[in-house]
């Protein structure tokens, strides 16, 4: 597997600025003012870096998931980052994928082709029961769930319990916590974490002894049912 790691433009401003548009009743302006654009916030770099470093990890969850794991049903609970649907998709063609969407994670859809789960407010124990019954799902054959909006020590699911119990037929279990490292293992009970257990997303699967480099301070492993038949994992 390649470990892919990471000019700074200035701010422009307008030799000359004119008085921004007065609208007209009635008519909508599709003219931006030059000074409402200076005085936007630019995107934050760390947001960004961020960001991608997350998309790297979850590509290579899913890698693994449907090219050594054979798994062709993944769920994408409220991940942080959007396209997770096509990004199986690639690797997968024909596989399915769910999206349950608490609340506060409507904008981060993995597409429009998806199935939706709503949270509208519901409690995590209603949103397993709908995907139980939605039918976009076969709990009797191996389903990966991504639960991959980093967590923290205040937003630690109590239902993990729950949602094994519903994985008949096994599957595995993707998270990312902020939290101590021991906390974060203990989330992911009663999934039993894959070698090299938890890591930094930035290199995961490479154990955290292993890598030098500044890390993102996310930790991220991969967990599988315990009724599983035991796969070893062949990293790429």
């Amino acid at each position: 597997m390649t470990n892919v790691r990471g000019p700074k433009a200035g701010r422009l401003t307008a030799a000359v600025q004119r008085p921004d548009p007065v609208p007209l009743p009635g008519r909508r302006s599709h003219v931006v003012g030059l000074r409402r654009r200076a005085e936007a916030r630019p995107p934050d770099p760390r947001a960004a870096d961020h960001l991608r470093r997350h998309e790297r990890f979850l590509g290579r969850i899913i890698d693994y998931l449907c090219a050594d794991a054979g798994v062709d049903q993944f769920v994408d609970w409220g991940c942080a980052v959007p396209g997770t649907a096509g990004r199986v998709r690639e690797r997968a063609p024909d596989a399915g994928v769910v999206n349950v969407a608490p609340h506060g994670t409507a904008g981060v859809l993995s597409s429009a082709d998806t199935a939706v789960l709503s949270g509208d407010g519901a409690d995590p124990a209603t949103l397993l029961r709908r995907l139980r019954t939605c039918g976009h799902v076969d709990l009797d054959r191996p389903v990966a769930v991504l639960l991959t909006r980093p967590l923290t020590a205040d937003t630690f699911p109590t239902w993990i319990d729950g949602l094994h119990s519903l994985m008949r037929g096994g599957g595995y279990l993707a998270l990312t916590s902020s939290a101590p490292r021991t906390d974060t293992e203990a989330a992911f009970a009663p999934f039993r974490l894959l070698e090299p257990g938890l890591a930094d997303i930035t290199w995961w699967p490479y154990p955290d002894e292993e890598v030098s480099a500044d890390g993102s301070g996310v930790l991220g492993g991969l967990g599988r049912t315990v009724r599983q038949e035991r796969r070893p994992p062949r990293w790429r």
